[in-house]
Parts: structure tokens; C-alpha cells; sequence
């Protein structure tokens, strides 16, 4: 098959491997689309910890396709199912994983975890192997491309789920219009909220915002977003605040 290996950094090329085979429990997917995440370029430049060797190693954590071969016990899927995918497997031994909080591992890398993309290769290339328990089928409403975000999705969704509190109707607050913060809009709406404002610095993305629903879209470099947020809730403010910039104060 072809795929994408790093051979070095911020160094990748075309290559013909071997296309890997299934284990017992695995699926063989044919990779539909894949997208590109900050984390890969950042691996891309410098390794990150358990990475492979260069030469080795094909990135690509956030991929969807078409299932085309069965390890021989699963037969929780069939050839020809178009999945979605989850990057991380749990070693299922350390006592995170024993709680469910599996992406959170304790032996990463290490002693049966798996992170296609990270530590194991991943979705850069025509095809790729994926632990049953790391694979959720899509229907055909949902295009490759739109399922390759799906665990873009997933974090938003657990943000609202565990932050407490939201109520249909509130005032929610959006900073930053990279692909989680445009998700958080969306979500948003789909939850009924009252008003979405979204913050950001960058006018292309903002404006990707008002058409995917932002009610108020703020450009810090034009208008005091605060000011703004008091003044539109009638000195009430934002009932919930969604934080997508992934920048400390001062960076940047």
C-alpha cells in the first residue's frame, strides 16, 4: 500500500509498505479520509514520547473509512461497513483503563495501549489496522469527511456533559474558531442556547462561525469582547464559557 511515513523532521514522503494484516481482534479499515490535526504537525517537527523510529512511523490520528477485512473473532462488523474511528486503546490493566478512563492510560505505549497516530501508525496512508473496541459505524448520512472530525465531536460533547449546569436558553461563550471551537457552536445551537458568542482573532474563522449559527461573532482586535458579552445580556454575562483557544494567558 502507500502511505505517508515521517522520515524525518518536518520531513515525510510516499511510500510503498506492507499493507499490515489484522490481528484476532482487529479490522483492517480502508482509510476514506483523514484529517490533519495541530498534534501532527507538532510530531512532525519533534517526537513525541513513544513515538516510533523515523521511517517507521505514519501519523494520522483522525480518520474514517470502509472496513475490509476481520480479525477471526470479530464479527461485530462485516466487509464493507463504513466506520469511524477512536485513536486510543487501553492496555484494559492499568487501574485508569479499569475505571474507563482508557485515554488516559497508564502504560502508554506500552503493554498492549494503543494511539494510531502517536505511538502506532495511523491513518496516513490507504490502509490501516484498528482494534475492534476502537471502531463505531456511521451511517451513510455521514460522509467520510464529517466522520473523520467524530472524536472532535466526542470532546465537545463530553465538555457539556461534564461541565455542570447548562440549561436550554443560557448565553453561551465561545472562544476561539479553530475546528473545536466551530463544533462548540454547533453543538451549542443543537442544545437550544439563547445566544452563542463566539471569540476569536482571526476574521476567515470567525465568519465560518456565523454561518454555522454564531449569533455574535467577536474579533478581540476590533471590539472588547466583555464590554460586548455585559452590554448583550444586559449586564448579566455568559452563563457558560467554552474555551477552545488552547493558549495560555499572554501567548501568542
Amino acid at each position: 500500500m502507500k502511505a505517508a511515513v515521517l522520515m524525518g523532521p518536518d520531513h515525510i514522503e510516499l511510500k510503498e509498505v506492507k499493507t499490515p494484516v489484522p490481528g484476532h481482534a482487529d479490522v483492517l479499515i480502508r482509510v476514506e479520509a483523514c484529517a490533519v490535526c495541530s498534534s501532527d504537525l507538532s510530531l512532525m517537527a519533534k517526537p513525541w514520547p513513544g513515538q516510533p523510529s523515523y521511517g517507521e512511523f505514519i501519523p494520522g490520528h483522525e480518520y474514517a473509512g470502509t472496513v475490509v477485512a476481520l480479525g477471526e473473532t470479530v464479527d461485530e462488523f462485516r466487509v464493507g461497513d463504513r466506520v469511524a474511528v477512536e485513536a486510543h486503546l487501553g492496555c484494559m490493566r492499568c487501574r485508569n483503563c479499569r475505571l474507563g478512563n482508557y485515554t488516559a492510560c497508564l502504560n502508554y505505549g506500552k503493554k498492549g495501549h494503543r494511539a494510531n497516530g502517536f505511538t502506532t501508525n495511523g491513518g496516513y496512508a490507504q490502509y490501516v489496522i484498528n482494534h475492534v473496541n476502537t471502531v463505531y459505524p456511521i451511517p451513510d448520512s455521514v460522509g467520510f469527511d464529517e466522520a473523520s472530525l467524530i472524536t472532535n465531536l466526542g470532546c465537545v460533547l463530553y465538555g457539556f456533559e461534564t461541565a455542570g449546569g447548562y440549561i436550554v436558553g443560557d448565553h453561551v461563550v465561545v472562544i476561539g474558531p479553530g475546528p473545536l471551537g466551530l463544533i462548540s457552536v454547533e453543538v451549542a445551537k443543537a442544545l437550544c442556547a439563547r445566544r452563542v458568542f463566539l471569540v476569536g482573532t482571526r476574521a476567515s474563522r470567525l465568519e465560518v462561525g456565523r454561518n454555522l449559527g454564531a449569533d455574535r461573532i467577536i474579533d478581540i482586535h476590533q471590539e472588547n469582547p466583555v464590554q460586548v458579552i455585559l452590554e448583550e445580556t444586559k449586564g448579566i454575562g455568559a452563563d457558560l464559557v467554552i474555551e477552545t483557544s488552547g493558549l495560555s494567558r499572554g501567548a501568542g
